[in-house]
C-alpha cells in the first residue's frame, strides 16, 4: 500500500482551519463555566457585512443558543493536543447556525440538517489528515494555497479519503488469490440452454393465453428437453403451439455467469452438466434451463472484478482502523433525527457546497454488480426484469 507523503505548510494553517471552523468549550477567566465562542468573529470576517441577525438557519427554536449540538471527541486545536488536554470540540447551536448559514449562502435549497452533518464529517476527516501530516505533501500543500475558509478543510478531508482509497486499492497478490478461492462459486460460468416463453398475454388471434394450457405445454416441453430434444426446435414449437406473436428469443447462453442471472434461474449452476431444471416461474415467463457445461472462470479473467470487490472490503477496514480515535455525538433534537448519523462515509467525500456529495470529490465506494462476459439477449421484458 503506498501512503501519501507528508508535506510542509506554514505553521499556522491547521490552527487557522480549526479556529474558523470549530469552536472549543473552555472555561472563562471568571470560572463561570460559560462557553467561549472564538468562531463568532471569524465568521463575521468571512461574510462581510453580516450580522448575527442575518445568519439565521431553520433550526428548532426550543434549543437555547448555547446548547451543544455536536461533541467531537479526538478533534481539537493543535495547542490543546500538545498540552495533553482532552481533545474534544463542542459546537453550540448558535455556532452551528452560523456555520450552516455560511455554507448555505449559495445553496438555498440545501438541507440544514445535511449541511451540519457534512460539516462535522469533513472537519473530522480534516483532523485525521493533519494528524497524518498530509498537509505537507506537495500536491495538497499547493491546493491549500488556493483555498481558504471551508475550502481548506474540504481539501484536507479529500486528502484523507484519497489516502484511504489508495491503501484499499493496493491489495497484495496473496490477498487477491485468497479472495478468489473464498468466492469461487461467484465466478462460476458456463454454457446454458434456456427455453423461455410468456406465462400470459395475447396470442396472434387476439385471445389471451390460457394459464392451464401454458402450464401443460411447459411440462411437456421439459420432458422433451430431458430426453435431449434440440432447444431451438422446442422454442420455435412452443411459440407456434401457443400462438405467441413475437419471435422466440435465442436459447443459447455462452459463458453465462451465475451472478449475472436472476436468482431463480442461477440455480441451474447447482446441477451437474447435462441436467435440466424444473419449470421455473420467473417474473412473467416460464423458463426451463439445461446446464451444458460449467467451470470456475480463470483468475486472470476476473481479476479486475476481484480488485473492485476487495477494494470495498479493504476500504471499510482502512476507515475503521484510521478513525478509532475520533467519534461524534450529535444532538438529535437539533438534527430532527432518531439515531446518530455515521461520522465517516463510504460513498464519497461529503461536500460543504450543498447537502449532497460534491461531484469533483465523489469517490466510488459502492460495489458494482458483475455481468456475464458473453450472454444472449435477456428473454425477460424490461418491465418485468429484476436486476441481478
Amino acid at each position: 500500500m503506498s501512503q501519501m507523503r507528508r508535506m510542509s505548510l506554514v505553521v499556522g494553517v491547521s490552527v487557522a482551519i480549526l479556529a474558523f471552523a470549530v469552536v472549543a468549550i473552555a472555561q472563562n477567566s471568571s470560572g463561570s463555566g460559560s462557553a467561549v465562542n472564538p468562531a463568532t468573529n471569524m465568521h463575521r470576517q468571512m461574510v462581510p457585512g453580516s450580522t448575527p441577525a442575518v445568519e439565521q438557519a431553520p433550526v428548532p427554536a426550543a434549543l437555547p443558543p448555547d446548547t451543544p449540538v455536536v461533541t467531537l471527541k479526538g478533534v481539537c486545536a493543535p495547542a490543546k493536543r500538545s498540552e495533553g488536554q482532552d481533545c474534544n470540540t463542542v459546537i453550540t447551536r448558535e455556532q452551528m447556525d452560523r456555520i450552516v448559514a455560511r455554507l448555505a449562502e449559495n445553496s438555498p435549497q440545501a438541507s440544514h440538517k445535511q449541511l451540519a452533518i457534512n460539516y462535522v464529517r469533513v472537519l473530522a476527516a480534516s483532523q485525521l489528515a493533519e494528524d497524518r501530516r498530509l498537509q505537507r505533501t506537495p500536491a495538497v500543500a499547493a491546493e491549500l494555497l488556493n483555498r481558504k475558509d471551508f475550502g481548506r478543510i474540504e481539501v484536507l478531508a479529500k486528502a484523507f479519503y484519497d489516502q484511504i482509497e489508495e491503501a484499499a486499492a493496493n491489495a497484495p497478490s496473496a490477498e487477491l488469490q485468497q479472495y478468489y478461492a473464498n468466492h469461487a462459486s461467484e465466478f462460476e460460468e458456463g454454457e446454458v440452454l434456456r427455453l423461455s416463453f410468456p406465462a400470459s398475454g395475447p396470442t396472434r388471434n387476439g385471445m389471451r393465453l390460457d394459464p392451464a394450457i401454458v402450464k401443460s405445454e411447459a411440462d411437456a416441453l421439459r420432458k422433451l428437453a430431458v430426453v435431449g430434444y434440440d432447444f431451438d426446435q422446442l422454442q420455435a414449437q412452443v411459440y407456434q403451439d401457443l400462438g405467441i406473436a413475437q419471435p422466440p428469443p435465442p436459447t443459447r447462453l455462452t459463458m453465462a455467469r451465475r451472478n449475472s442471472m436472476p436468482e431463480d434461474q442461477a440455480k441451474v449452476f447447482d446441477l451437474p452438466p447435462g441436467e435440466v431444471t424444473p419449470v421455473i416461474e420467473s417474473f412473467t415467463r416460464l423458463v426451463i434451463l439445461k446446464l451444458v457445461s460449467k467451470r470456475i472462470a480463470p483468475f486472470e479473467s476476473v481479476l479486475p472484478e476481484i480488485k473492485d470487490d476487495l477494494k470495498q472490503e479493504r476500504f471499510r477496514q482502512e476507515i475503521d482502523a484510521a478513525t478509532k480515535s475520533v467519534s461524534a455525538e450529535f444532538n438529535l433534537q437539533y438534527l430532527g433525527m432518531s439515531a446518530q448519523p455515521a461520522l465517516f462515509v463510504l460513498q464519497g467525500v461529503p461536500s460543504l457546497a450543498s447537502g449532497a456529495t460534491s461531484p469533483d470529490l465523489r469517490r466510488a465506494a459502492t460495489s458494482r454488480r458483475r455481468m456475464a462476459t458473453s450472454i444472449a439477449p435477456n428473454t425477460v421484458s424490461p418491465q418485468g426484469q429484476s436486476r441481478p
